[in-house]
């Protein structure tokens, strides 16, 4: 099974050597971490980093006021090439526009894909995301 990132795991057996093995190999935590890291990758903003280019999102500031139909299959795509290029623990990925409630100026997505488990099972997942005014992209399981 997928497991967490490099700097959780020494993380957590600085802070908590005795539980750390039960909380490595927890579904929860790993579900933790793909949802926190998902939501830093979609907060990097392209040309932030000077090893490449092309690593971050476009600015979502404007996303809910100037959001178009015709603008959905371009940020969909951009958002699963870049989680299925930077998020390897995710299989399968896929975003899906959640209608938007007529008082709230503000862009809300799916994100779904799966983690591949041991014996060849396959554990689903499913993040919820909104897009703040502030352009902050927030993730939740």
């Amino acid at each position: 099974m997928a497991r967490l990132r490099l700097f959780e795991r020494m993380s957590l057996m600085n802070r908590d050597p005795e539980h750390a093995r039960e909380t490595l190999q927890s579904e929860e935590a790993l579900l933790r971490s793909i949802c926190d890291y998902v939501a830093r990758l979609l907060n990097s903003r392209e040309g932030s980093t000077l090893q490449d280019p092309e690593f971050g999102m476009p600015d979502f500031t404007h996303a809910g006021a100037g959001f178009s139909v015709d603008d959905e299959p371009l940020l969909r795509n951009r958002i699963v090439e870049f989680i299925g290029r930077n998020e390897p623990r995710l299989a399968d990925v896929q975003v899906t526009f959640l209608p938007l409630e007529e008082t709230r100026m503000a862009l809300s997505f799916s994100i779904s894909g799966r983690l591949k488990g041991e014996g060849g099972r396959s554990v689903p997942v499913r993040l919820y995301s909104d897009v703040t005014q502030q352009g902050k992209i927030d993730v939740r399981l």
